[in-house]
């Protein structure tokens, strides 16, 4: 009768210890990944979420540059910023990101094709996010790309052909922003070894984009009716919504910076907001004791978004009560860095120099004043450093180089990018009687407003519009 009994849990142990080690047979490759590079799921869906809301940004940049351009530009402005970004996710894709990102290079110059066309990129993890996929990485990362390039573009509003762009923006990241983000962002990349602080983006995409942007309008030349008349922001609406867009969307730009969620995430999230909450009160009190206005919504607007611009890289590594210092100090040095482009008639149609270039620079500079180790040090297991507030005094000169290299870099090669184009043919500039007509008209052939009269070729503009 004992062994009656005994006989089953015989038979049970034996089928349980050898289902056990054929599974374990089978699945221990898994493992052993997952051991060596832990997936936090926390992580993956916080920087899922990012993705998602800085995606939402490039619409809003739509929005936002529509709104501030003219009426029969609308569309087209429109359309250049989606452009930008479907050319941008091609090339991130096929090889941007693995010359941005790659953790396998050991060159401090540039990354190598280790994940070109993301090969390798779903069941690895990169050394500056190794909690989430590198695919994740890629993906969230692509935004940026893609964004800055899209800021780029608004320098030259209503006078850049639609074909040519996607040229030029297919070339310039691929030669100006990839290496740039590489220099800054890459554990192997020279600017980060020199410890120049950029945590989201001040170099990387805002000096770049401002100095190209300029670099544009200075390229092409002033629009036809320059100096002729003045222009009026077509649809304070468009630019109100897009600021919105942009302003959620930069919690994600900035906290999602952070690589995971975590406190980081949070301290940048909350800075960001309080940087744009000031900046909007800022520059609305610019515009009624300078331009004597009256509660400038545009003005708001413009405050906030070049506050978010100066909160970019400082953001990770500043208290957020300091963000109200950066929402003051930015929008007063880009909003007379607009005057005096206006007084030496450059003629960057939206501002893009005075706006992301200047704000970029004035963000670095915060930056190397008001980082404190106290924040810095947060998840950080040594090598963190600290601007002068924590009594790093080389902080400062450190990040003057990261702007100079930054600056140098993309205003030479996006020289060379033009010229070549022009060399080869391929004209950036639209005919004089397409910029009378409007781009809406000459590029896309259709109309944001197909009811609203637009002027045609030979049309003179008085007081009462176009007759």
């Amino acid at each position: 009768m004992r062994n009656n009994q005994l006989a089953p849990l015989l038979l049970l142990l034996a089928t349980t210890t050898t289902t056990t080690v054929y599974a374990q047979t089978q699945s221990a490759p898994n493992q052993t990944n997952a051991a060596a590079s832990p997936i936090d799921s926390g992580d993956v869906a916080w920087i899922l979420i990012a993705s998602a809301i800085v995606f939402l940004q490039i619409p809003g940049l739509g929005l936002y540059y529509a709104g501030l351009a003219e009426q029969k530009n609308a569309l087209a402005t429109m359309l250049s910023v989606m452009l930008g970004l479907a050319v941008v996710f091609v090339q991130w894709t096929l090889f941007g990101f693995t010359i941005s990102f790659s953790d396998k290079s050991s060159r401090i110059w540039i990354g190598d094709f280790a994940y070109y066309a993301m090969e390798n990129s779903i069941d690895t993890q990169n050394e500056i996010a190794t909690t989430i996929p590198n695919a994740l990485l890629a993906m969230y990362q692509m935004m940026f790309a893609a964004i800055t390039v899209g800021l780029a573009l608004g320098g030259t509003a209503g006078r850049m052909k639609l074909f040519p762009t996607m040229v030029f923006v297919f070339l310039w990241t691929s030669l100006v922003y990839d290496p740039v983000a590489y220099w800054t962002w890459s554990n192997n990349g020279f600017l980060h070894k020199l410890g120049v602080m950029d945590y989201a983006g001040g170099s990387v995409v805002h000096i770049t984009s401002g100095i190209t942007g300029g670099l544009l309008a200075a390229y092409l030349g002033k629009r036809v009716d320059y100096g002729k008349r003045d222009y009026e922001n077509h649809n304070p609406t468009y630019v109100f919504i897009g600021t919105a867009l942009l302003w959620f969307g930069w919690m994600g730009f900035n906290g999602g910076s952070a690589g995971g969620a975590n406190l980081r995430a949070v301290g940048a999230a909350f800075s960001t907001n309080t940087a744009a909450a000031m900046g909007g009160l800022t520059w609305m009190a610019l515009e009624k004791v300078f331009n004597k206005k009256k509660h400038s919504a545009i003005g708001f607007c413009s405050g906030v978004v070049v506050s978010l611009v100066g909160i970019t890289p400082g953001s990770g590594y500043v208290k957020p009560g300091v963000g109200l210092v950066f929402g003051i100090v930015t929008p007063i040095a880009c909003f007379f860095a607009i005057r005096l482009m206006h007084t030496f008639r450059l003629d960057d149609s939206l501002d893009v120099f005075a706006c992301h270039g200047v704000g970029g620079m004035v963000g670095m500079l915060l930056t190397g004043i008001f980082a404190q180790y106290s924040v810095t040090t947060i998840g950080v297991p040594s090598g963190a450093s600290a601007g002068w507030i924590s009594g790093v005094w080389m902080q400062m000169p450190i990040q003057l180089a990261g702007i100079g290299v930054t600056a140098g870099w993309t205003f030479g090669v996006t020289s060379l990018i033009i010229g070549g184009m022009s060399v080869c043919g391929l004209r950036l500039r639209s005919q004089a009687e397409d910029e009378v007509d409007g781009l809406d008209v000459s590029e896309v052939g259709e109309l944001a407003y197909p009811f609203v009269p637009v002027p045609v070729s030979g049309d003179t503009y008085s007081a009462q519009g176009w007759v």
